[in-house]
């Protein structure tokens, strides 16, 4: 499992973080639903962006995608990139800067 992403989204110019969660945010009904994993993501202006995690950082905006199966980093950069946008994944749009 992959433990976060960040990419450069040509197209919008920001910033797409993606992060795999570690279980906490899934709750009873999720589970019920057969959910078993989550990515949290946000967006960033380069401008709000924090490399040493001491400044806030202002995000555009975020959300959380739930996966039935645990996702590699691909799958999960690909459908919070959808999420994110509103667009279908385009490869192209998409600059991985950072995968841990």
């Amino acid at each position: 499992m992959f433990v976060a992403i960040l990419a450069w989204l040509k197209g919008k110019k920001t910033f797409l973080k993606v992060q795999s969660g570690i279980g906490d945010n899934l709750n009873e009904e999720d589970i019920r639903e057969g959910f078993v994993d989550y990515c949290l993501w946000s967006t960033f202006r380069p401008e709000s962006i924090d490399t040493d995690g001491e400044l806030d950082m202002e995000c555009l905006d975020g959300g959380m995608f739930l996966f039935r199966e645990s996702p590699d980093a691909m799958a999960a950069l690909r459908a919070c990139y959808t999420q994110a946008t509103g667009d279908a994944y385009d490869e192209d749009d998409v600059t991985v800067l950072l995968e841990e």
